[in-house]
């Protein structure tokens, strides 16, 4: 569990980047959104999935357009909450 917390805090990371326009390498974005999708369709009785779908999309959406950035800031911190919940859970 701590390898999905820490990769739901990058994907996090990924989501907040288009507000600092930070340059990252495309490919590193998809494989994130990629990640986002395929653990929420593993755990897709979980409402947490759900966020990770819209998330994931949102990850491939900033490359080719500008989202507002409440959505992109909202997003970020839940998917990052999630990731500091996994990771605090993984190491007690």
């Amino acid at each position: 569990m701590l390898i999905l917390g820490i990769a739901d805090l990058i994907s996090a990371l990924l989501l907040v980047r288009g507000f600092y326009n930070v340059p990252i390498p495309n490919a590193v974005i998809f494989l994130f959104a990629v990640y986002l999708l395929i653990k929420a369709i593993m755990f897709i009785a979980d409402v947490g999935s759900w966020m990770d779908i819209i998330a994931g999309l949102l990850l491939v959406l900033s490359i080719y357009y500008s989202l507002p950035t409440f959505l992109l800031l909202g997003f970020a911190a839940l998917i990052g909450l999630k990731g500091g919940i996994s990771l605090l859970a993984g190491i007690r």
